[in-house]
């Protein structure tokens, strides 16, 4: 009864969502003005349009070239053109396919087909999740320290925005702290073995045989992190350009505070491809009191506020098209136990 429940469950669950996103964006659509934000859009400079789409695939390159840095740690070799390969059609996977970690998998099979290093490579792919998320918290975090010196935005919200940060950095740093300390996990490990957690050491013992190459490597993972902040400043670039094309103009300060906050909630389960809550989130932030400046006449904060939490989306689909045609046309790799 179960097994055969389970898909009907999962199919449940994806039209629960697809309904969840549908209704999110037809309330940000309705309450913004179909009409004005279609115009808004339509009347966007191609010029920085085309400047975002670059700095995005930039982006995905630095990307591939981040998770092949942790691989090589890992003593995987996997050349710098098969990650990109697998990294790019993960992303498409990601964003056209239901699901947040369909492209994690596809790039953990190809390592481990290639290289049959399952456990090593889904420890890599999960780091280089982890570096992500966690530069973006270091970015929203120093932005909102910063705006609470200027004051721009009413302080209640800057506290809430403060706490929300804080609690989502410590816990990325907390995690972080116990894959790659081994004081930390030798700890876990003891505490594991006093309350004879059998099942729960065993699993202990995988996950930290397949994060070995990791312990204490601070110099090469701190050279990591700094590869992901580049990463997430591009993609954070991304926005600036379509708030440019758009003819708005925000303080700096608001896209390393509100984007890292909007690319957070991307991995909530009741998105569907990058859709739903950030279009939402985007939306309310970019159309608080004083963070939009029109730089043309005919400004429309609230057309331009959901304009713009749409618009790098948008951007980011069509960079990753190409990463359709690797999943489409990538080679079959040899299986790594073949003679």
């Amino acid at each position: 009864m179960t097994k055969a429940s389970s898909p009907a469950r999962r199919r449940a669950w994806f039209w629960l969502r697809v309904a969840a996103v549908a209704a999110i964006l037809w309330w940000v659509v309705e309450n913004n003005g179909r009409a004005r934000i279609a115009h808004a859009l339509l009347a966007a400079d191609p010029g920085w349009l085309l400047a975002a789409l670059g700095i995005f695939l930039l982006s995905i390159v630095a990307g591939a070239y981040q998770w092949h840095l942790l691989l090589r740690i890992q003593g995987i070799d996997y050349g710098f053109k098969a990650c990109f390969r697998s990294y790019y059609s993960g992303m498409f996977l990601n964003n056209f396919l239901p699901g947040t970690v369909g492209g994690d998998a596809l790039r953990v099979y190809d390592v481990h087909k290639r290289e049959g290093s399952f456990g090593r490579a889904a420890a890599s792919t999960l780091l280089d999740r982890l570096m992500g998320f966690s530069a973006l918290s270091f970015f929203s975090l120093l932005a909102l320290a910063f705006e609470f010196r200027q004051r721009a935005l009413p302080a209640g919200l800057l506290l809430h925005l403060m706490q929300a940060v804080l609690a989502v950095s410590a816990a990325f740093v907390a995690i972080l702290l116990l894959l790659l300390s081994r004081r930390l996990s030798g700890a876990l490990r003891m505490v594991i073995h006093s309350l004879g957690m059998e099942k729960l050491g065993n699993l202990h013992a995988k996950i930290e045989e397949a994060l070995m190459a990791y312990k204490a490597r601070w110099g090469r993972i701190g050279y990591v992190f700094l590869i992901a902040c580049a990463v997430q400043l591009m993609r954070i670039s991304v926005s600036a350009f379509s708030a440019w094309a758009l003819h708005l103009s925000l303080a700096p300060v608001f896209f390393f505070a509100f984007i890292p906050l909007i690319a957070l909630t991307g991995v909530l389960p009741l998105n569907v491809g990058g859709w739903g809550v950030p279009q939402g989130l985007g939306t309310y932030l970019y159309a608080l009191p004083g963070v939009l400046v029109a730089t043309s006449p005919g400004f429309d904060p609230e057309a331009a506020a959901a304009a713009l939490a749409f618009l790098p989306t948008v951007v980011g689909m069509v960079a990753m098209l190409g990463g359709g045609f690797y999943f489409v046309f990538r080679p079959s790799h040899k299986p790594w136990n073949s003679p």
